[in-house]
C-alpha cells in the first residue's frame, strides 16, 4: 500500500517545514515543544500537523496563524497535566 503524503513527508526528517517555520517564527513555542517531546523532531512535527480538539479541531500549526497564545496555552496545559 502506498504511503500517504504525510507519511512520506515525516519519513524525511531532514525536511520538516512546519517545524522549521515554528523554529524561526515562534521560538518560545518551538523550545517548549522540543522540551516536552525530548527533542524528537518527528514527534514534534506530527504533533504540529495533527488536529487537536482544544484548538477547535485545527492543528497547532494552523492555529499559530490565528492565535499563537492558544498553542502555547495547550503546551502549558500538557506540561502541567491540566486537561480540563
Amino acid at each position: 500500500m502506498p504511503k500517504s503524503n504525510t507519511e512520506i513527508h515525516l519519513d524525511n526528517q531532514s525536511h520538516l517545514p512546519e517545524l522549521e517555520q515554528l523554529k524561526s517564527e515562534y521560538v518560545d513555542i518551538y523550545n517548549e515543544l522540543m522540551a516536552q517531546f525530548r527533542f524528537d523532531e518527528k514527534t514534534c512535527q506530527e504533533w504540529l500537523i495533527t488536529p487537536k480538539r482544544p484548538l477547535q479541531g485545527k492543528s497547532p500549526f494552523e492555529q499559530l496563524i490565528i492565535n499563537a497564545d492558544e498553542v502555547m496555552g495547550l503546551l502549558v496545559r500538557m506540561k502541567t497535566g491540566d486537561f480540563s
